[in-house]
């Protein structure tokens, strides 16, 4: 037994070493939500819309990926410019897309939904709150996106780099970032473990990657064009 708990301590230390070094975008503390404004045009965020995943291992090949509806949501638009909005992510609604059996896809979601990672049973629903918006041309991407992401119990604040579209009532908007798991406190280390469970967990958290890649793909509509005023501020995006 001493033998077999001093192997995997020895494996969870390699592990641990090969987790290190992420290329995760930073992570803050929740700031100030934007307003809008009462003159600002409001785009219905589309049950269309969608959050993209991928994760994969620190050891060994191997990802998995898929999408998260999104329920609900909105934004705003002043002058042609996105200013503010907030979506919710329906965490129950997980869909894998890795070409594997069906049963072994079910058991993948039913992995995520537990509470080692997002507990949906306790936490249904995440959430995005635009907190700032930067025109910043950067290849495809014209604008960083950034907001605060509640997933589990935990609010951060991160900064997605978009391409963002809005031509008369239309309105696209879609980015990626690597976010680090473990900053939401995703991970299979909890409270009141054992000694072993606890290196158990640890080893599990050195195999499986703390980084997960998201997508945001969203598709929203006004009940009107915005006037003239804003659709000459818009053209010269």
């Amino acid at each position: 037994m001493k033998k077999s708990f001093i192997y995997l301590t020895a494996a969870v230390a390699v592990f641990a070493m090969a987790s290190c070094g992420s290329n995760a975008s930073d992570a803050g503390n929740a700031d100030s939500t934007a307003t809008a404004k009462t003159e600002a045009v409001t785009y219905t965020v589309s049950t269309e819309s969608v959050v993209g995943w991928r994760g994969s291992k620190v050891v060994g090949i191997g990802e998995h990926k898929g999408t998260i509806a999104i329920s609900e949501g909105s934004v705003s638009v002043e002058n042609g410019k996105l200013t503010a909005g907030s979506f919710t992510i329906d965490m129950k609604n997980i869909v894998c897309t890795d070409s594997i059996p069906d049963e072994y896809k079910q058991k993948l979601i039913g992995h995520f939904q537990a509470d080692d990672f997002f507990n949906v049973a306790k936490f249904a629903t995440a959430k995005f709150e635009i907190t700032g918006v930067e025109e910043k041309a950067e290849g495809t991407n014209t604008h960083v996106i950034s907001g605060n992401l509640t997933l589990r119990d935990s609010v951060k604040n991160i900064s997605i780099p978009a391409a963002v579209s809005i031509d008369g009532t239309t309105f696209t908007a879609k980015g990626t970032v690597t976010i680090n798991r473990l900053d939401w406190g995703v991970n299979y280390d909890k409270a009141n473990m054992s000694l072993s469970e606890k290196a158990k967990a640890a080893l599990k958290n050195g195999v499986v990657s703390e980084n997960i890649e998201i997508t945001l793909d969203i598709k929203a509509t006004a009940a009107e064009a915005p006037d003239a005023a804003e659709g000459e501020a818009n053209s010269g995006m």
